[in-house]
């Protein structure tokens, strides 16, 4: 079973190594010493509930928090804001290295997105520079603000953090074209009240808050009272910005945040929106000889009538921009194929206005194909 508790957290996964042994394991490093000892002492109220013993000499199954079995909490926090000064430290002793123009390094981000900031790191709660991680590779103390859920208990610091966690990841910045889009926003919305009840003097982010506000359409007391603090250019969500998005097959596409989750559609194809703009993409793996496949299909792409063409060692790509529908339901859809060594990916983008061309062609050419080699 898996579990989410937190949004800047991975999944909590409880499962059975036979009908005598439930073992629990989970990375709470990502969100906090204030996430550590909460999903402790939910653990230990889920054993006294259903007479579990937890084992507490093995070397397997410990918590490396030191907190489970001790109750001590200053050891949650000794042992976060070490890991957190030694992880910054690998950026100074040459482990990350990051040049101009690169990147950036995600921490405790998932890993099958990407996102684009003008500083060498992104965390669950926004980019940070090379003065902040020097501070905090020196004393780990300074970093708290790494950590979404820093002091224990549901306070407004916790109501607070979550709501920015998913402000900085999720939040598209556009009206929501699905319920789940509109209970992201709610919950922001939900989190940040509840924050600002429990402690008005937090530094909250009014601009983002009143735009979030304005997606939800509201119109009412909490609105007028946000609106009237908001000030400046909202600068919190990195998918403002481009991000990179790992697809079926370990295909990589860079496509606007604004863009909504790639879904599928039950037949193998997955699509994302940004109304009235759409993207379509399918994937295939070639099973077996790749070289000759990946040579046959090169071959087929370069035979075809004109088009756009984009070629790299071990992928080609070949995509054309044709005009459907008709009289006022007019628009353009860009198709492509895409062939590397591993398989075959199709691309279509769908767009209404004809300025779009060359951000169509943007997307497509942005399309990296599986990393690693193949051996037959």
């Amino acid at each position: 079973m898996f579990c989410q508790l937190h949004p800047a957290a991975e999944e909590v996964y409880f499962y059975l190594l036979d009908l005598d042994h439930l073992v629990v394991s989970a990375k709470t490093s990502t969100v906090g010493p204030g996430y550590h000892i909460f999903l402790c002492d939910m653990l230990r109220k889920i054993g006294s509930r259903f007479n579990l013993t937890w084992i507490t000499d093995n070397e397997d199954y410990f918590d490396e928090g030191d907190y489970f079995f001790s109750g001590e909490q200053e050891r949650v926090f000794k042992e976060m804001t070490a890991w957190l000064s030694g992880l910054c430290k690998c950026f100074f002793d040459g482990t990350f290295k990051h040049q101009p123009g690169d990147m950036p390094t995600a921490l405790c981000l998932g890993a099958f997105v990407t996102y684009e900031a003008d500083a060498p790191v992104v965390t669950p709660l926004g980019p940070r520079n090379f003065e902040w991680l020097k501070k905090v590779s020196e004393e780990g103390s300074q970093g708290s603000d790494f950590f979404a859920w820093w002091k224990p208990g549901l306070n407004a610091e916790y109501f607070f953090g979550r709501a920015l966690a998913r402000m900085w990841t999720e939040i598209r910045w556009r009206k929501p074209v699905s319920d789940a889009e509109r209970e992201t926003l709610e919950y922001v919305s939900s989190s940040l009240e509840t924050a600002f009840k429990l402690d008005p003097h937090l530094s909250y982010p009014w601009t983002e808050w009143a735009e979030i506000l304005d997606l939800l359409e509201r119109n009412d007391a909490e609105s007028d009272f946000v609106h009237s603090r908001a000030q400046g250019v909202p600068t919190i969500g990195y998918r403002r910005r481009n991000v990179g998005v790992t697809l079926p097959g370990y295909w990589v596409l860079k496509v606007p945040g604004s863009f909504s989750e790639f879904e599928p559609d039950g037949e193998g194809d997955f699509s994302a929106q940004d109304p009235p703009r759409v993207i379509w993409f399918t994937s295939y793996s070639f099973v077996d000889n790749h070289a000759r496949r990946f040579a046959e299909a090169r071959q087929a792409l370069l035979e075809k009538r004109p088009g756009l063409l984009d070629e790299r060692d071990g992928y080609i790509g070949w995509a054309e921009i044709k005009e459907k529908g008709e009289d006022n339901e007019k628009y353009f859809v860009l198709a492509s194929s895409n062939v590397c060594e591993k398989g075959k990916a199709i691309v279509s983008v769908v767009f209404i206005h004809p300025e779009d061309r060359a951000w169509a062609e943007t997307v497509w050419r942005s399309l990296q194909p599986p990393r690693g080699k193949v051996v037959d």
